[in-house]
């Protein structure tokens, strides 16, 4: 089975972003810069060394990834929301808190009509979050 995961870009504020990520849904983070790749940082300037040239958060069957290194001029929007799909009311209430600490709330956890527990939110980093539970 295939699975997608979210692929994010940031602006030189990767490793802050990646570690609050972990610390709001706990799992592993790997880090790596362009410096311990041999082959980019022979490519790029010396300011760009300690740049994050590719990370990965797994938390269980989930996976995040992310890089400070872009090949196109990054542009946030409301094009692309991440989706988490809780597996507790307690986990989607944690989550939620600590990813909303320092971003906007843009819908409140709340029942939905379709059976589910249900919220929306843009974090520090400027990405746009959904969070989903069924109702237990």
């Amino acid at each position: 089975m295939a699975l997608l995961n979210p692929y994010l870009s940031f602006d030189n504020n990767c490793r802050e972003a990646m570690t609050f990520y972990k610390d709001c849904f706990g799992g592993e983070l790997f880090l790596q810069t362009v410096a311990e790749s041999p082959v980019m940082a022979a490519q790029m300037p010396d300011h760009m060394k300690d740049l994050i040239l590719h990370s990965t958060l797994t938390i269980g069957a989930m996976v995040i990834m992310a890089s400070d290194l872009s090949r196109v001029k990054r542009v946030e929007g409301n094009t692309v929301q991440l989706c988490i799909n809780c597996q507790s009311e307690k986990e989607l209430d944690t989550f939620f808190s600590k990813l909303a600490v320092g971003g906007q709330i843009t819908e409140p956890l709340a029942d939905m009509p379709w059976g589910a527990r249900y919220g929306a939110l843009t974090d520090q980093y400027g990405k746009h979050w959904l969070f989903n539970c069924p109702k237990e």
